[in-house]
């Protein structure tokens, strides 16, 4: 068990991490350790994983109560975000946002990919109740580069997402 003090709670950031058929499932130490390297904004990083293979109504029950009931601060499913019949996450995810992220999607899909079957990700981005959810593909670096991409915008989509109304352009910088 680890303990935390009032000033680290306040400053961490809850992440969970849902590992969907056996290549996201393999995947999810990559990923863990890839959002624990590259957010390095002074947080502690909460991780918890699941993984629930193929079975779509347990991953959807997963993301609601992540979302909805723990509050998190931001949900990767990892895998199933590809081409084939079987790859679920993209419409399942769609189904449980609140507000879909165009522009993130269209970066991740632009950003991580390197050769022309990568173009074939369909992962989804956007909020649930003040939680950020993002598909990532199964591969590790391209997973990688996404929650690369992601981290200096993480804490801010969350803010405004649960209401703040801190200016979005910092003072003094050009608009």
């Amino acid at each position: 068990m680890i303990s935390l003090d009032v000033m680290e709670i306040s400053k961490a950031r809850a992440v969970r991490i849902l590992g969907l058929g056996a290549d996201g499932s393999r995947a999810l130490p990559s990923v863990a350790r890839a959002v624990v390297e590259l957010w390095t904004d002074g947080a502690v990083i909460l991780i918890e994983s699941l993984c629930t293979g193929d079975d779509e109504p347990l991953a959807a029950r997963s993301i609601r109560r992540w979302c909805d009931r723990d509050r998190v601060d931001v949900v990767f499913t990892v895998g199933r975000s590809g081409y084939e019949r079987a790859d679920f996450a993209p419409e399942m995810t769609a189904s449980l946002l609140d507000r879909a992220l165009p522009g993130v999607e269209e970066r991740m899909y632009l950003e991580a990919a390197r050769g022309p079957l990568d173009l074939l990700f369909r992962g989804k981005a956007g909020m649930r109740k003040g939680t950020l959810v993002v598909n990532l593909p199964a591969r590790p670096a391209r997973a990688r580069v996404i929650v690369r991409f992601l981290g200096p915008v993480v804490g801010h989509a969350i803010e405004k997402a649960r209401g703040s109304d801190r200016d979005c352009v910092p003072a003094g910088a050009p608009r």
